[in-house]
């Protein structure tokens, strides 16, 4: 149902099911029919993807169309039952997610990163969407920084028009974030006053590529001389741009170098479930090198099979 039609039939556009399926606030004393159920999820999804189908929604839908959509949910269907965690029940899981790091690890250029020194071999993660990508790498920056300088007050740089998961990411790992001022010419973080607010404390910057509210990239060769200078980490987030940009150079087009091609860039997000074009939700956090990451894992896998032996132990 669109908007004007809803407003025709005082319906509000925000809520529009309410007064036509029964609201529900307990478990009912006898349960529905299956038929019934599909019928009902199936109207909703006919009116809510009628909207989206209009070509009017920016940001919210990714559609690689019907029979692509159709043979993600096939695929997904196999292993929606499935526990990701329990490698040793699941090792599809485990392969799944090895291939799906490596393969965005060579699109962005993860080789580029080992001819700059033989530690860096870029590793990573498959996450539950941008928003957790970027809080693993500020989460990483924040420990790599207290177990290797003793910082801990840390700060993270970050232009104004970086994705809000940094600011949930300061809250919940208490780091401060620190942004700078964008605006005319451009609207591209200046990184003159990136490298003036830098302090003892600072233990990562960020850059867009490209940037929510306007689709910029920032200049990250820039930012990635400074954080080589400095000797802090760069994280790029290409959590829109990331599955379009290595596309669009591809097709000889200039695009601002963004990736691991840059020695001063120590990780990158990258959302699969954008122009990736998987099922929401999944994204991919890459790091240069192991290092970055520490022996958490290691050590949690440790502890867990030290405290329940003889169980079967997936990743943590």
């Amino acid at each position: 149902m669109t908007e004007e039609k809803a407003q025709q039939t005082n319906i509000d556009p925000l809520k529009p099911y309410k007064g036509r399926f029964a609201t529900r606030d307990r478990l009912p004393e006898q349960g529905r029919s299956m038929d019934e159920i599909v019928a009902e999820l199936a109207l909703m999804a006919e009116e809510e993807d009628a909207k989206w189908k209009t070509g009017k929604v920016s940001g919210t839908f990714y559609h690689a169309g019907d029979r692509h959509r159709e043979f993600l949910n096939r695929a997904f269907s196999f292993f929606s039952h499935i526990n990701t965690i329990q490698f040793d029940l699941c090792p599809s899981m485990a392969r799944f997610e090895s291939e799906i790091i490596a393969m965005t690890a060579k699109m962005l250029n993860g080789e580029a990163a080992r001819a700059n020194g033989p530690s860096d071999t870029v590793c990573g993660t498959v996450t539950s969407g941008g928003s957790e990508s970027i809080a693993m790498a500020m989460k990483v920056y924040r420990d790599h920084a207290r177990a290797e300088k003793g910082i801990t007050r840390p700060e993270v740089i970050m232009p104004r028009t970086a994705h809000p998961a940094f600011n949930k990411a300061g809250e919940y790992f208490r780091i401060t974030i620190v942004p700078v001022p964008v605006g005319p010419p451009d609207y591209r973080v200046d990184p003159a006053a990136v490298a003036s607010m830098i302090t003892e404390n600072t233990v990562a910057i960020v850059g867009s590529a490209g940037n929510y509210p306007y689709g910029l990239i920032d200049p990250i060769d820039a930012l990635s001389d400074i954080a080589r200078e400095r000797g802090i980490g760069l994280h790029v987030d290409g959590c829109l741009g990331g599955f379009i940009l290595p596309w669009v150079e591809k097709l000889g087009y200039s695009v601002p170098p963004f990736d691991f091609r840059l020695p001063g860039v120590t990780s990158i997000s990258a959302d699969t479930h954008k122009f990736g074009f998987t099922l929401k939700g999944t994204s991919v956090v890459l790091y240069r090198n192991p290092g970055l990451t520490g022996d958490a894992v290691d050590r949690l896998r440790e502890q867990m099979i030290d405290a329940i032996p003889m169980r079967r132990m997936g990743r943590p």
